[in-house]
């Protein structure tokens, strides 16, 4: 796996819509929180929504519910919604972290007081991106629905178009081009993309190995669902 320029990385854009929020932090070791998170110090919860966790460099202490876990590069937590959880930095080495929280409703995006029955309960998945089985299974749930995909070099995803699911697309590692609509653009390890709902997209691999990457499928069962008629044939049923 490929540690990223920390400085470079927290340039890279908050994605926030109603339906996603998604964002590089970046936790230096003389800082008290992410030093890119207006939100401050503060253990918080999502209503009805689920998150998850990847560490791109780094290691954290992070509380989901009842249990506390160790999270490491490569590694990705899994949150459950309605779930209270706090960070802690490990070490001496700035941490880099992207967030992905499913949906983003402006009326429920942050709990830091009366938090909801069992948000002190249960644990949170962690599994390694990089595990053998990574590509047969991750943690996920209805709202977001991880995938780690493999792409041989030279070759290139189908067309694919969602009538309500939005996407995020995280380069693990490799090389790729991603093409969304009219537009395209070169991604790196590290780098993500955000695909809306309806959008047309397709990943070449312009690398001479292997591209893995996540493919996060997020879902809120709020939002109607909107099919092009000449994009019928590429809705997944």
């Amino acid at each position: 796996m490929h540690k990223p320029d920390w400085k470079e990385w927290m340039k890279q854009p908050l994605i926030w819509t109603e339906r996603i929020r998604s964002r590089a932090l970046v936790w230096t070791p003389d800082a008290h929180w992410f030093i890119n998170d207006p939100l401050g110090p503060l253990p918080h919860a999502h209503d009805d929504a689920s998150e998850i966790i990847y560490i791109a460099a780094g290691q954290m202490d992070i509380q989901v519910g009842a249990s506390k876990q160790r999270v490491g590069p490569g590694e990705l937590l899994f949150m459950p919604p309605d779930r209270y959880h706090n960070y802690w930095l490990v070490g001496d080495e700035t941490v880099c972290l992207y967030v992905l929280v499913v949906p983003n409703h402006k009326h429920a995006r942050w709990r830091y007081k009366d938090f909801k029955p069992g948000a002190f309960e249960g644990h949170a998945s962690l599994k390694s991106a990089f595990a053998p089985d990574a590509t047969e299974s991750m943690p996920s749930d209805e709202r977001i629905a991880t995938h780690v995909r493999v792409l041989p070099a030279g070759e290139a995803t189908g067309v694919m178009v969602e009538s309500v699911k939005e996407k995020m697309i995280y380069i693990l590692d490799g090389e790729a081009r991603i093409e969304i609509e009219r537009l395209s653009g070169a991604m790196r390890p590290n780098d993500y993309q955000h695909v809306p709902a309806t959008h047309r997209h397709r990943i070449i691999n312009t690398g001479a190995t292997p591209l893995r990457y996540f493919e996060f499928v997020c879902f809120d069962p709020t939002a109607p669902a909107i099919v092009r008629p000449e994009d019928a044939h590429l809705v997944k049923a």
